[in-house]
């Protein structure tokens, strides 16, 4: 699996000692150039929960430097070394497709990541106390992804680029991009899609949240293996994932674990 600037920032937390990985945190809290870190957003917080907290405050490239700083300013050079050589390979061209996760087999992951589990876990209350905000609208939806493109350094004239930078506006994953959907739960993805795309039979309905998921069907159906997914699903009704052959029992026991954290109904 290709490895994204996140995704290393987090491998790289998770490698620190405890006591290195409390230092860091206690450094990112003396940071004086804006914007600042609060306190509250890194106290008690998994390596999980900080690494998103860097690239939703700073975005990917500006977060890498900030990880790189910090890890230099509290002597873990090796880390920082190690973090940099991992990225160095990720040039500036970013046309916005994901790194689409695959099984040992070469096959398309469609498990959640664990990170796809912990965000999930934490979105489950807002949905059930019916918190998280208005749906934007169309061209909002569109100039926030063309805003966050170039505070990228990326091109918002290339329309799958901003497409991918879209935030879901619904559900378990409300927050995150299309993209970052795409890298951490292709399951969930062929879910929704497919849901969608039966609903759009019959329902012409323009509000945002269908616009929304209107956008997230253009992009994730421009991928050959997430399309025949999709098109699995609604053909069979089945959920087409890695583990559909396995024996029944195995499934039921994944379904009832799945539901706990991953409530698919509630998108």
């Amino acid at each position: 699996m290709a490895t994204t600037i996140k995704r290393a920032i987090r491998d790289e937390l998770e490698n620190l000692s405890k006591t290195d990985f409390d230092k860091f945190c206690d450094e990112l809290l003396d940071r004086r150039e804006e914007p600042r870190i609060l306190r509250r957003s890194v106290e008690n917080k998994s390596t999980v929960e900080i690494t998103q907290h860097l690239v939703s405050t700073f975005t990917e490239p500006k977060a890498l430097q900030v990880a790189l700083d910090t890890l230099r300013g509290i002597n873990c050079n090796e880390a920082a070394q190690t973090l940099e050589s991992k990225t160095r390979i990720k040039d500036s061209v970013d046309n916005g497709d994901p790194a689409l996760p695959k099984t040992s087999s070469g096959e398309l992951e469609t498990e959640p990541s664990q990170e796809a589990r912990e965000i999930a876990a934490e979105q489950f209350p807002l949905q059930a106390t019916g918190q998280g905000g208005p749906v934007k609208g169309p061209e909002e939806m569109k100039a926030d992804a063309e805003a966050r493109v170039r505070s990228e350094g990326g091109d918002p004239s290339k329309k799958r680029l901003v497409l991918s930078r879209f935030i879901i506006q619904f559900g378990q994953y409300k927050g995150q991009t299309f993209k970052w959907l795409l890298e951490n739960d292709v399951g969930y993805t062929v879910y929704v899609v497919a849901t969608h795309q039966d609903e759009r039979k019959s329902n012409k309905d323009r509000s945002p949240l269908m616009v929304n998921k209107d956008f997230l069907t253009q992009y994730a159906v421009a991928y050959a293996e997430v399309l025949k997914k999709v098109r699995q699903r609604r053909f069979t009704g089945q959920p087409s994932t890695a583990s559909s052959s396995r024996p029944t029992q195995g499934k039921q026991k994944r379904s009832r674990k799945k539901k706990s954290f991953t409530p698919y109904n509630r998108y």
